[in-house]
């Protein structure tokens, strides 16, 4: 008969290596030899959501409960796939299942954290802050709910617990560490040679990339390793910085001077140091597009209406993408508001979408968007009249530039837009947020268009 667990102990080395597939190949003849015991069906749960395939995960896991229901960890692995797949309710009911049954305090410090986790995917800001805190006071080094409490704070604008709350979760599968050598995490010390690295997606890069003058000020010298798309726009914007495009590299191909450093940090730790005040955040731009390019841009656009950027999705499956999109039907409002050269800033192509909507006209610059220079983007979007876009990248790079920028956000939104209808990070950007019965403020948007722009247009036409 097959020894149940010394098969799952071999699963759980190919998982720790990262093999998920030959993990599988152990952990699918136990299924096959009994598809009920509850052990194999939780380490099933586990290789599918790193294969990431979290619906087949949230099968095994649901099974997994139905069998074992007095055992927490069958709960706390439901909770985490229904909570991927943002079936809320059931996560919520299955996290307070497992805290209930918990045998000891380092899983009840679990569900209570996966609760936080939960509460900031939800923007329950509060409710977050307060299951986190409890989470630490069962477990003090459970670095994932000093995370969580980091975000709920800089969420509510509490800065210094929410950037020290950040640095937890340096070096996590959510923000990626990377070490140049042996040198240690800068700690604020003036007139050194910094390293700086981008740790997550463009959008924070190009976010956090506002605290780099302050950087470049206190230090002797500052080295900015970014995503390969923003090297140009970066060495234009910040020319006493040495940027180099190797953030996902293996192997750097650096001058040797650059190769002599102090220390390194990644860009959102710099906030611990330059942002923790609302006073400390200027707000104006600090990007530079490409003129030439800018001006090419301008030479397009038919100057008798507005140029209006907008951007209907963003977000991919596990950052909430299905919360995040819109279809051009319900931008009608807009789109018959006024009469405007409508411009894609779409990053995926969306031919196929614009050329099936009838109404309105759409262009898309494939050269300006399916790109892999976001000089190419920057100097788009600044040569525009204004962004009206779904929470996505492009409210930050509008937002850099100093561009008017209509962001709308979800209710299940990110915590760096917080509350309220601004952000610290840009003055040039205005928040809309999703109503409470799901219902998007366009119709508020579309009034404030006709109020600028109707009477110019009317005026143009007729000139």
């Amino acid at each position: 008969m097959t020894d149940v667990i010394e098969e799952l102990k071999k699963a759980k080395k190919f998982l720790d290596a990262k093999e998920p597939d030959e993990a599988w190949d152990v952990i699918d003849p136990l299924l096959r030899e009994d598809p009920d015991d509850p052990r194999v069906l939780l380490a099933a749960a586990e290789v599918q959501e790193k294969s990431r395939r979290i619906t087949t995960a949230y099968q095994f896991a649901e099974r997994a409960v139905h069998k074992a229901p007095n055992i927490s960890g069958s709960w706390l692995m439901f909770g985490r796939m229904a909570d991927l797949l943002y079936r809320f309710d059931d996560a919520e009911m299955a996290y307070r299942k497992s805290l209930e049954i918990a045998p000891d305090n380092a899983r009840k410090a679990t569900a209570v954290m996966n609760l936080s986790g939960l509460y900031l995917t939800k923007g329950m800001w509060e409710e977050a802050e307060k299951h986190a805190r409890q989470a630490l006071e069962l477990k003090p080094d459970a670095w994932m709910a000093k995370g969580n409490l980091g975000m709920a704070c800089l969420a509510q604008r509490k800065w210094l617990d929410g950037w020290r709350g950040y640095e937890a979760i340096v070096g996590s599968e959510q923000r990626k560490n990377r070490k140049y050598g042996n040198e240690p995490t800068w700690a604020g010390e003036k007139k050194k040679t910094v390293i700086v690295y981008g740790e997550q997606g463009m959008g924070d890069e190009i976010s956090f990339a506002s605290m780099l003058p302050d950087l470049i000020a206190d230090s002797r010298k500052v080295i900015v390793d970014c995503d390969a798309r923003l090297k140009g726009l970066f060495k234009r914007s910040f020319p006493e910085a040495s940027i180099h495009g190797t953030r996902w590299a293996e192997a750097l191909d650096w001058d040797e001077e650059d190769r002599k450093f102090d220390a390194s940090i990644t860009m959102g730790g710099l906030g611990r140091y330059y942002r923790l005040r609302d006073d400390d955040f200027p707000g104006k731009p600090y990007l530079i597009p490409d003129p030439d390019r800018v001006t090419m841009w301008k030479a397009l656009f038919d100057r008798q209406r507005p140029a209006i950027g907008i951007a209907w999705t963003g977000g991919l499956s596990w950052t909430g993408s299905k919360f995040r999109k819109w279809s051009l039907e319900e931008m009608t409002p807009l789109f018959r508001s006024i009469s405007a050269h409508w411009v894609s800033l779409q990053y995926k192509d969306a031919s196929k979408e614009m050329q099936a909507f009838k109404g309105a006209n759409i262009t898309q610059y494939r050269f300006g968007t399916l790109t892999n220079d976001y000089d190419d983007t920057a100097a788009l979007v600044a040569s525009l009249d204004l962004v009206i876009c779904m929470q996505t990248a492009v409210a930050h790079l509008a937002g850099a530039l100093g561009k008017e920028c209509w962001v709308f956000v979800p209710k299940l939104s990110q915590w760096r837009y917080g509350k309220g209808d601004d952000i610290p990070w840009y003055k040039s950007v205005k928040v809309f947020r999703q109503r409470q019965d799901g219902s998007w403020p366009l119709d508020e948007a579309s009034k404030l268009l006709t109020l600028r722009y109707g009477n110019l247009c009317s005026i143009l036409k007729t000139a």
